[in-house]
């Protein structure tokens, strides 16, 4: 890695990102950060050169290599009383200062890479943070919430060990079982050790499940058979989706496969029922169907001036000029976002012109 570029991109980090929102189940929105090209392929060195090589706690079920919403679920399968805690605005709440010691006390890792420590731990925070916090949409920032959590996971171990629970966490849900009643002062053990590491845990989120009631991990559900189920609404929702696909070509392939990818993950044998079902509806096998509807599916791109642009967002459009006379010296930007249409409906409201393509 050259060390002059690699300072030259960390000095301007904060320029190198595009951001948009994007809506959650609940209708709320989440703001997310897009590295550029150029940034990303550093914070890709950081995480397999520097990150990768730091431990984290075994109850961290995200972010690894292996790991799965389903093996996560497999942990609290056979428990009875399960307890959920989410925290508050997780990525956002990490900053530098969090790994600056952590790097310090690993610094055996730089010892192949024939870089200045103190330098190297400037850039590398330059590098995975914006505005000293931990963006949504840096491919560096998932690893770092690990490292960041382990002593966190290895006091909640500690506690949950003596008391024979069983602990997890999930990115930024925490999930304690147990074939007992859990107290509830677990609640408050919670609080002070998050806010010993700068956190806070959202309350509205904070459920206790019972028997009584159907237990629900990490998206899935656990049966009274202590099974793993997607839930009668989603094994629903799915077979409603693949049917007005197939019959009346309504929905989107890409959203519909990945629906079948999960439902094939978690319930094996309801998708295999499920493309038996629906095979006569079609002459081939459903997944190459819809995969075949995706191809052919309509293109749209959105013609859109790039004042909305700031410069260093030139990286991520094709720039090109047209000649109107409306706006004779307006540079315009093709657009092949996902964002497209939205930043085309955007720029129509502020009153700027556009040009939508459709073929």
């Amino acid at each position: 890695m050259d060390k002059s570029y690699l300072a030259r991109i960390a000095s301007r980090s904060a320029f190198y990102y595009r951001d948009f929102k994007i809506k959650k189940r609940n209708g709320d929105e989440r703001r997310l950060a897009q590295p550029s090209p150029e940034l990303k392929t550093l914070q890709y060195w950081v995480l397999n050169n520097v990150l990768n090589k730091i431990p984290v706690s075994e109850a961290a079920c995200a972010y690894k290599k292996g790991d799965s919403i389903k093996k996560h679920a497999q942990l609290h399968s056979k428990s009875r009383f399960i307890f959920h805690a989410d925290i508050c605005d997780f990525f956002p709440s990490i900053h530098s200062s969090h790994l600056n010691d952590i790097l310090r006390t690993h610094k055996n890792v730089f010892d192949d890479l024939d870089l200045d420590l103190d330098s190297s731990i400037l850039d590398i925070k330059r590098i995975c943070f914006r505005k000293d916090a931990l963006c949504i949409g840096a491919v560096s920032s998932p690893a770092i919430s690990n490292i960041i959590m382990s002593s966190f996971d290895g006091a909640l171990l500690d506690y949950c060990k003596a008391k024979n629970y069983i602990y997890s966490r999930y990115a930024d849900d925490i999930y304690i079982s147990s074939n007992t009643y859990i107290d509830k002062s677990i609640v408050n053990f919670l609080r002070l050790e998050l806010e010993r590491k700068g956190f806070k845990i959202n309350y509205s989120k904070t459920k206790f499940y019972s028997p009584k009631y159907r237990r629900k991990i990490t998206g899935v559900f656990l049966t009274e058979k202590s099974q793993i189920s997607v839930g009668t609404e989603r094994r629903t929702k799915i077979k409603k989706m693949v049917y007005e696909k197939l019959i009346y070509n309504k929905g989107n392939p890409d959203e519909i496969l990945g629906h079948l990818s999960f439902l094939k993950d978690i319930e094996p044998n309801t998708y295999n029922n499920l493309i038996i079902k629906y095979s006569k509806y079609c002459d081939e096998d459903i997944i190459t169907a819809l995969s075949r509807k995706k191809q052919q599916g309509q293109r749209v791109f959105a013609l859109c001036p790039c004042v909305h642009f700031k410069p260093f967002y030139r990286w991520s459009v094709s720039l090109t000029r047209l000649a109107r006379p409306s706006t004779p010296h307006i540079p315009f930007a093709l657009l092949r976002s996902q964002r497209r249409l939205e930043f085309a409906e955007e720029s129509a409201v502020r009153g700027f012109p556009i040009l939508v393509l459709e073929y």
